[in-house]
């Protein structure tokens, strides 16, 4: 029961400082703004480097935010992530990030006359955020693709991979012992993907061929 008191009274502590954090956060950014005439998002774009860390912060501020249209904003904006639209075309990704930023603009009351050095930073943190949640979501889907033998274009990256490190050897057949000689376990080098999936392959081929 002491126990039992001391993990219930731990949680209690630990929802205790968390809502206490976030209060006194609530207050510094209220008095922030009053005093700057600025929002956390402009305090962050003007007055960090450009780069990841700045991006991190916007990205932190936004998932923050109590406003719900900012959290519609983010659904959006993972949408767009989830079906790969950030790399569909120029326009595309112009189009997302254009009316995500205009979205910002209109629920921060922030006018764009004013303030178009913010416009700039904001789109390219939105870009660099988004593009790589969506690289994220790439590279999960490409491990959770299974190697399947039956797959043409699996099979000719595999053989693809032997010609790229043995270029003067003849692979004997696609169930070999050779496999072996290059790091596989076994004779069918398909069950070494069982972890990585198709990504493991990709990897392997991108290093025998960029860098031989």
């Amino acid at each position: 029961m002491f126990k039992k008191f001391n993990f219930t009274g731990l949680l209690f502590i630990q929802w205790t400082w968390m809502e206490l954090r976030l209060w006194v956060r609530r207050v510094v950014k209220w008095n922030l703004r009053k005093i700057t005439g600025l929002c956390e998002l402009q305090r962050i774009a003007y007055g960090e480097t450009p780069g990841a860390a700045r991006s991190s912060n916007i990205e932190r501020s936004l998932m923050m935010s109590r406003s719900s249209e900012i959290q519609k904003l983010i659904s959006y904006l993972d949408r767009a992530a989830n079906e790969g639209r950030f790399s569909a075309s120029k326009s595309s990704n112009d189009l997302i990030i254009s009316k995500a930023v205009k979205a910002v603009m209109q629920i921060k009351l922030i006018k764009p006359s004013v303030h178009q050095q913010f416009v700039i930073s904001l789109e390219k943190c939105i870009q660099q955020i988004w593009s790589y949640r969506q690289l994220l979501n790439d590279l999960e889907s490409l491990r959770t693709t299974s190697y399947n033998s039956e797959n043409s274009e699996h099979e000719e990256k595999l053989i693809k991979l032997w010609k790229s490190l043995r270029p003067n050897e003849e692979l004997s057949d696609r169930i070999s012992r050779q496999w072996q000689e290059i790091g596989f376990q076994g004779d069918d080098p398909k069950t070494d993907f069982r972890g990585m999936g198709i990504l493991g392959l990709e990897n392997l081929l991108y290093f025998a061929i960029d860098y031989p």
